[in-house]
């Protein structure tokens, strides 16, 4: 059985410096997590997932900025200034 959703999130995703511009326009049900968003943006570009990605959000509440993706202890990177929330979660 499926997850029911009420609302789908539009994206447009835009290269940045790349002349012609390169550009997907994609649709999401909003129960999709960052993890999800991300597999999403690697099929819609045809890209492979061979580099590690983040998102970069402001908490609408409090405007405190946070980083998604895949902590530094699962990859086995170094140690870094900031913490990054599982994308996963």
């Amino acid at each position: 059985m499926s997850a029911k959703f009420y609302y789908i999130y539009q994206f447009k995703i835009t290269l940045e410096g790349i002349i012609p511009p390169v550009l997907r326009q994609i649709q999401v049900p909003e129960i999709y997590t960052f993890w999800d968003l991300h597999v999403a943006i690697q099929d819609a570009m045809g890209w492979t997932d061979s580099h590690l990605h983040q998102f970069e959000i402001k908490n609408p509440k409090t405007k405190a900025e946070l980083i998604i993706g895949i902590p530094e202890e699962v990859y086995g990177g170094d140690a870094i200034d900031y913490t990054t929330l599982p994308g996963w979660k």
